[in-house]
């Protein structure tokens, strides 16, 4: 029952989540603001969609931890790093093809599957400045981070009530809800799909997205080995899931490409051409799906002789419990 009623309230937050984005992402022909106008036409969609995208994490938390039964609260993340990249997908990535009507596309796009070639087409191409201005402004939504604004602030507050390494206790660690792996995870690899699906429509996006990914590079290099408090893995898991996004990331774009050349090219050539990859992408993902095994050792590779000869370790001295020894 529960299971069903997070089903149930992850696709009522995604319904209900598309009306609001696409009003902020249409706040700057609201506003005027003389001079700054074409500043503002620039910067408000982007940083509206940004703002808008950075509370879903903790609306998906509320309902993962509520409504599922987990093994442990690291997989809460790893359950948020796949819900959150599939918004990130539909509000992100394919928002110019979605536009304002998320039930008609969805609606299409099961439907009448191939209609989606035409779609993409039509729509993602003129939306290449857009993701241009959404990756120079995450730059400085990074360098933000760098900064840890929010765990110095709580710091200081708490700075003022208990002793210096009580405060830092109740001010680490991060915001979860947005910072955690799973998270970070899912907003990650949808900027790299940002640069793959749009990359070969503009080639500056590239560039873009290359200096997005040397700048996390730089922060998170330091932020993750040398400020943050170390947080519990998975073994892999989440590096694995990446995997899958990216898979998900170059299946779009193989779509993509195929109806614009469908619908741009002289003739059917290029798009006969480029057709096929669609096919060798989804057979790599079921290859990548059932043909390495990372979770679970092989039994072979158990019982090789390199294993069993594997020297033992010894452990010296004798355990022995005060407690029980006799009197």
């Amino acid at each position: 029952g529960r299971t069903i009623l997070g089903y149930v309230l992850t696709a009522g937050l995604f319904l209900a989540y598309m009306p609001l984005v696409v009003t902020i992402t249409n706040l700057a022909e609201l506003v005027d603001l003389g001079p700054l106008d074409s500043v503002w036409e620039s910067v408000a969609p982007t940083a509206g969609l940004q703002v808008m995208v950075a509370f879903l994490p903790t609306f998906l938390l509320a309902i993962y931890k509520n409504c599922f039964t987990l093994r442990a609260a690291a997989w809460a993340q790893h359950k948020l790093q796949s819900w959150y990249f599939w918004f990130q997908m539909f509000f992100v990535v394919l928002l110019a093809a979605v536009g304002t009507n998320v039930a008609a596309f969805t609606e299409a796009l099961f439907t009448d599957p191939f209609s989606m070639f035409g779609v993409l087409a039509d729509t993602m191409p003129y939306a290449t400045h857009y993701y241009m201005n959404y990756l120079v402004l995450s730059w400085l939504s990074q360098s933000m981070v760098l900064t840890r604004y929010v765990v110095l602030s709580k710091f200081k507050f708490f700075s003022q009530i208990f002793e210096e390494e009580e405060a830092r206790k109740w001010a680490e660690p991060e915001d979860q809800d947005y910072y955690g792996i799973g998270s970070r995870s899912a907003q990650w690899v949808t900027f790299a799909i940002v640069g793959i699906v749009y990359g070969t429509l503009s080639p500056p996006i590239c560039f873009f997205c290359f200096i997005t990914f040397a700048l996390k590079r730089l922060y998170f290099g330091y932020l993750l080995v040398f400020a943050e408090t170390k947080k519990p893995d998975l073994g892999g898991a989440f590096w694995v899931m990446i995997l899958r996004h990216m898979f998900v990331g170059l299946l779009l774009y193989t779509i993509l490409m195929t109806g614009v050349f469908y619908r741009r090219a002289a003739n059917a050539g290029p798009m006969l051409i480029a057709l096929p990859s669609i096919f060798y992408v989804i057979w790599s993902m079921q290859r990548f799906q059932s043909s390495f095994q990372w979770e679970k050792l092989p039994f072979k590779e158990l019982t090789e002789e390199s294993t069993m000869d594997a020297e033992k370790r010894t452990l010296d001295g004798r355990y022995m419990q005060p407690e029980l020894i006799a009197s």
